[in-house]
């Protein structure tokens, strides 16, 4: 089938604006209240100027119903929150969600080349292989999918890749591109629900579970489908804690935190052993991927004490705990290799931090320096003393990963 790309091959990217433009449209045409707007009022109010760019934000990014511009999470992160990276990766993902309702006489469902490509061309093994996105692939399947002249499509093509610039997540010199969808994912999660719901679907969470598997949104954030699984059903959980759609009002809402019950009913202690399944399914997952023999050598050989803070946590008497972790991840969509060279043995909180992108290493003639994106750490620069060799394509491969979040 093939779809009519709209608007999608104008000024799409609003030239070196990028997406700050689009999140400064946003404030301005809902005025800074979490309330529908008339949809001519929030074009008039928007600021963006150009009678046909201002129409690019409400056929592809923005949610609209009879009508009126929606109020979505989006929105509220529009209205409430400074602009950030996460923002522009947010509203990509609302353009590859492609649930924005149908415009008073436009096209419904505008980019839905664009979801079908991420779904069945960007999305392979687990991540987004950042070779979809070359010419080679790209412009067949536009062809194929868009009902457009090639200069049209052509536009089209530079545009969408575009988006992807505006977002840090090209250039890169890696196979995958890293979505960094473990800091944006909550708020994609809540922003699909809540077009499900404007649209309306039902929301219980089993609803949403089913709707986030049945449109594959793991593909859209760019996460394997098992590490997508394990996160869906406690958000789906936060969600509905936080009342759904019905969260927002007249002014900005405060997070809802829910409190303790007195006593512990049936459905929390569901809650409670559906999180500790998941949690030892995962655990039986890297255990069969990993030789824990190796792990262990690794670990004793450091004496079971960090190699970056010097920490040797004491677990019990004449026991002590810490952690092998491995560079570049066992497993899809990474297949690093479980061996010494590609391990490091850190405290619990470092290794959170260095899978979390917050700290990497780079070569320092025979060493490796510690490079920390926290102000001020006293152990950014600290040269590490390694009792062990380290490949250095592991090494940089990490830092190519982290740091393509850092811009």
């Amino acid at each position: 089938m093939k779809h009519r790309p709209g608007s999608f091959s104008k000024n799409f990217a609003w030239g070196a604006t990028a997406l700050r433009k689009l999140y400064n449209a946003v404030r301005a045409g809902f005025g800074g209240n979490l309330a529908p707007v008339p949809r001519e009022q929030w074009r008039a109010s928007s600021g963006i100027g150009d009678r046909a760019l201002d129409l690019i934000p409400v056929n592809f990014f923005l949610h609209n119903a009879r009508g009126r511009i929606s109020v979505d999470e989006l929105v509220f992160q529009s209205v409430t929150r400074p602009h950030s990276i996460e923002f522009d990766r947010l509203a990509l993902f609302a353009l590859h969600l492609n649930r924005v309702g149908k415009p008073p006489g436009g096209i419904e469902r505008p980019a839905m080349w664009a979801n079908a490509f991420v779904r069945e061309l960007l999305w392979r093994d687990g991540a987004w292989q950042s070779a979809g996105l070359e010419d080679a692939i790209l412009d067949p399947f536009i062809a194929d999918h868009t009902a457009a002249t090639p200069g049209v499509q052509e536009k089209c093509r530079n545009n969408y890749r575009r988006l992807f610039e505006l977002c840090g997540y090209l250039p890169t010199r890696l196979p995958i591109i890293n979505t960094g969808a473990d800091q944006w994912l909550a708020s994609a999660l809540f922003l699909a629900w809540d077009r499900l719901v404007l649209d309306n679907g039902t929301s219980s969470r089993s609803d949403l579970i089913d709707y986030s598997r049945d449109e594959e949104l793991h593909k859209l954030v760019g996460l394997p489908n098992r590490r997508f699984d394990s996160q869906v059903g406690g958000l789906a959980e936060l969600y509905l804690i936080a009342g759904g759609h019905d969260r927002f009002g007249a002014r900005a809402p405060t997070p809802a935190v829910p409190e303790l019950p007195e006593e512990i009913g049936a459905e929390w202690i569901e809650q409670d052993e559906i999180e500790q399944t998941v949690g030892r399914r995962l655990q039986q997952v890297k255990a069969q991927l990993r030789d824990r023999r190796k792990a262990a050598a690794v670990r004793r050989h450091y004496d079971n004490t960090c190699t970056i803070c010097g920490t040797k946590l004491q677990v019990g008497r004449d026991k002590f705990y810490a952690e092998a972790a491995h560079i570049k991840p066992l497993g899809k969509p990474h297949n690093g290799p479980d061996v010494a060279k590609n391990m490091l043995v850190l405290c619990p909180n470092h290794h959170l931090q260095f899978d979390s992108g917050v700290i990497c290493f780079e070569k320092a003639g025979d060493a490796f320096r510690l490079v920390s994106r926290i102000a001020a750490d006293p152990l950014h620069g600290k040269v590490l003393t390694l009792r062990h060799t380290l490949d250095d394509e592991y090494v940089q491969w990490h830092r190519d990963w982290v740091t393509s979040l850092w811009r």
